[in-house]
């Protein structure tokens, strides 16, 4: 093949592939929030609830910096979740002027409920897959989060050692 068609597929691939992750990244969410919806929350509502469920007590500054997102933003999900009787604020003890936030126990109740909805949601993305292909693609997209990000945050991989990302979360795959 010639060295302009090499290229000309070469450019064809690599668009394929970042609009293919493109829209598996969207039907994933997708899904995800019909599931989550069955369990009464809407997207973005259930990442920042792990993560009071990671390191409860947070101010939202420090929540939307860990989620990375702005802050006005985390105020207004806060805010949802807190109507819904799931987070509370209450000022800091060292700092009157600082709010923290908390989730309830009604709020600890559904971080289960999330964990069911990311798990079929997961089972329903990797069906018809044996584990092996599980495994490949979750190495495969480790790979190429690690090649997208920031070069300050780009992870350095010792020569021959591929990137891992957890096979923890994902239900087992057909085999």
């Amino acid at each position: 093949m010639s060295g302009k068609k090499k290229n000309k597929a070469k450019a064809k691939i690599e668009g394929e592939l970042l609009a293919a992750v493109s829209q598996v990244a969207r039907s994933a969410r997708t899904a995800l929030s019909r599931n989550l919806l069955d369990v009464g929350l809407y997207a973005g509502q259930d990442v920042l609830m792990q993560e009071l469920d990671r390191q409860d007590g947070q101010p939202p500054g420090a929540i939307a910096a860990a989620l990375g997102v702005k802050a006005p933003t985390i105020t207004k999900t806060i805010s949802r979740l807190a109507a819904q009787g799931l987070v509370r604020r209450e000022g800091s003890p060292d700092d009157g002027r600082m709010s923290l936030v908390y989730l309830t126990n009604l709020g600890r109740e559904k971080i289960k409920a999330i964990g069911r909805a990311q798990k079929d949601t997961e089972k329903q993305a990797v069906s018809g897959l044996k584990s092996k292909e599980v495994k490949q693609l979750l190495a495969t997209l480790s790979a190429i989060e690690a090649n997208l990000g920031e070069p300050e945050k780009k992870q350095k991989r010792p020569s021959g050692k591929k990137a891992k990302l957890s096979l923890d979360a994902l239900p087992d795959a057909a085999e």
